[in-house]
């Protein structure tokens, strides 16, 4: 939960075919992560790892499931929680988000 709102997650289903051995995942439960290939940088924390297909690309891979951050630019718009797909994504230094939380509380 987000404060009083429970985090709703858009769906990902699962590939026609997964294959029988996967590949090592890139990130872990926990880590603070962003999103590398869009402007708004959103950043948040990995809540969850699934290797599915997403419906509005067909990427079959890892996606993982992000709470976004407090500060992250859209969670200002409302968006507490999304999908990313992990060639999207790369780690975030923890000191790198607590500068951004200062700043958004300035």
């Amino acid at each position: 939960m987000v404060g009083r709102n429970p985090i709703s997650i858009p769906p990902v289903t699962l590939p026609e075919q997964i294959p029988e051995t996967l590949p090592e995942a890139k990130f872990q439960l926990g880590q603070q992560v962003r999103w590398s290939c869009v402007p708004s940088q959103d950043f948040g924390r990995v809540l969850g790892i699934v290797f599915g297909s997403e419906g509005s690309v067909q990427a079959s891979g890892y996606h993982y499931a992000i709470a976004l951050d407090s500060s992250s630019p859209s969670f200002a718009d409302g968006i507490f929680a999304d999908w990313g797909y992990e060639e999207d994504l790369e780690l975030v230094d923890p000191h790198e988000i607590m500068s951004k939380r200062s700043e958004t509380s300035s």
